[in-house]
């Protein structure tokens, strides 16, 4: 792998994180979606965990370079076998591959086991998707559907009074800029004065965004004050066919929350036939676009 020197300019690359050597088309093929739509290489990824996994990355490495030669684009495309902790290598992806963002599947309840990995010890369910998730550094875009191609006509941004909706409102404005998206944004009032104010500067913070790149925006207001946002919005997205969903994940993370009170949890949960794009909280904000 090249190191690179303070300074220098380095390539930005889409991460297909292949977890399963058996099944990764859909992967591959989401990845390639992302890759043309934002402009970016495309970096072929599977983890030689021993928790999940008994492969070696010599192993890996020859089937990642047999599905790289299948693949034609006209960015940067290549491949990496690593072996090491889940955790650690998808938190470090933005250092060591200078990603922007992460493509992986999700096993939820309608999806059995595949035929290379445990039922147990199985990277792609929902708990080992957020437990190795949780520290990324990279928004990660989860889908449990077959892929389907799309010209992300429909995005669900869920708006909510947290300070990190910036960080959603930018990712959102990418779709809109590169696919022409309609940016539908989903969100509930607060019965709390403060909470309130937070969500009108949040909405009127995305309004001037979007109307800057000409965005065209929906609003959509829930109307359930004791169902998760989140949840709603996902609901919302499944019933109306839209494209994709954008989150922030939940701040503040115990580990009771992974297996009870998460929001995404209970949003991959939710999911069918709509990915979502998770945003993790950070204390700066990822620019991808120059």
């Amino acid at each position: 792998m090249r190191h690179y020197k303070k300074g220098e300019y380095r390539d930005q690359f889409v991460i297909a994180y292949i977890a399963d050597l058996s099944d990764y088309e859909d992967v591959v093929k989401w990845s390639i979606r992302f890759s043309n739509l934002l402009q970016k290489g495309l970096i072929l990824l599977h983890i030689s965990d021993p928790v999940y996994t008994d492969i070696s990355t010599t192993e890996a490495e020859k089937k990642l370079k047999e599905i790289n030669d299948q693949i034609s684009l006209p960015y940067t495309h290549t491949y990496a076998a690593v072996k090491g902790k889940t955790k650690d290598i998808i938190h470090n992806t933005g250092d060591l591959l200078n990603g922007v963002m992460i493509v992986s599947k999700v096993l939820n309840k309608k999806h059995s086991s595949t035929n290379t990995l445990s039922k147990t010890k199985n990277p792609l369910i929902i708990n080992n998707i957020l437990s190795n998730f949780y520290t990324s550094r990279l928004a990660y875009f989860i889908f449990a559907d077959k892929y389907k191609d799309t010209d992300f006509k429909e995005v669900v941004l869920s708006m909510n009074g947290l300070k990190e909706a910036k960080e959603k409102i930018l990712w959102a404005s990418y779709f809109g800029r590169f696919a022409k998206s309609r940016i539908n944004i989903f969100y509930h009032r607060y019965r709390d004065e403060f909470l309130q104010k937070q969500l009108n500067l949040n909405i009127g913070f995305s309004r001037r965004m979007f109307r800057n790149f000409d965005i065209e925006t929906l609003n959509v207001h829930c109307m359930r004050k004791n169902a998760l946002v989140d949840v709603q919005a996902m609901e919302y997205a499944e019933k109306e066919s839209r494209s994709i969903c954008i989150f922030q994940t939940t701040s503040n993370k115990s580990f009771i929350d992974f297996f009870q009170g998460l929001s995404e949890r209970k949003v991959l949960q939710t999911m069918k036939h709509v990915p979502v794009l998770f945003l993790n909280h950070r204390d700066d904000i990822f620019v991808m676009c120059e």
